[in-house]
């Protein structure tokens, strides 16, 4: 049986991440002791890349593991017990972007898919302590909404926050929480309260 070592570079995140190959990413294929069959190939639009001998190869929407299991067949022909190594060496979108209320929103690099709370501190952190939403919108146009609360609690397992990792090209939305300013309303309500007593007053001396 061919041995089969499955490698994500330090871009690429845990192996359980399953991150997808997309159109754009580089990617390293190594062969161990057949340099003929190694090589850096980057992902065209139509999904594929031209591998020696073999030719085209549709590699989008896999995982990096399910392409090992598709090389180790390919090269079975060619190769006695291929020994095969794939990394990932750059994403075509390597940047997520956090916007609303948050202390610095805009772009940031990553090197890996990072969970949501290293993302809040990567930005500075919330602007209002208080908010307990946000929404992390896939590339794909998907949408989740994230518990705050929840996911700085602590409580949550790891399986549960794994739905909340960020991946390049995603962006997360702190909505702005409009909360209550008493200062101005007490203001507003000594204003009010002097000028009944005002009219109060007037309306006294008019009786007279």
């Amino acid at each position: 049986m061919a041995v089969l070592i499955f490698m994500l570079s330090a871009g690429a995140g845990a192996a359980g991440d399953e991150y997808i190959l997309k159109p754009g990413d580089i990617i390293s294929i190594n062969v161990v002791e057949h340099q003929e069959f190694s090589g850096r190939h980057k992902i065209r639009p139509d999904g594929r890349i031209n591998y020696p001998v073999i030719g085209e190869l549709d590699v989008a929407s896999l995982s990096c593991a399910q392409l090992v299991t598709i090389m180790q067949g390919k090269l079975a022909p060619y190769i006695n017990n291929p020994v095969v190594s794939i990394s990932i060496e750059a994403y075509f979108a390597n940047k997520i972007f956090i916007i609303g209320d948050v202390g610095r929103a805009g772009e940031y690099e990553i090197y890996e898919p990072i969970d949501a709370i290293k993302a809040i501190a990567m930005c500075g952190g919330l602007r209002n302590s208080k908010t307990k939403t946000a929404k992390i919108i896939r590339g794909d146009g998907t949408v989740i909404s994230v518990n705050l609360r929840e996911l700085l609690s602590g409580r949550m397992s790891k399986r549960e926050t794994e739905k909340y990792l960020l991946y390049p090209g995603d962006t997360m939305y702190v909505p702005e929480s409009f909360g209550v300013n008493w200062g101005l309303i007490a203001t507003i309500l000594g204003i009010v309260s002097v000028s009944l007593q005002i009219v109060l007053y007037t309306n006294y001396l008019r009786s007279k």
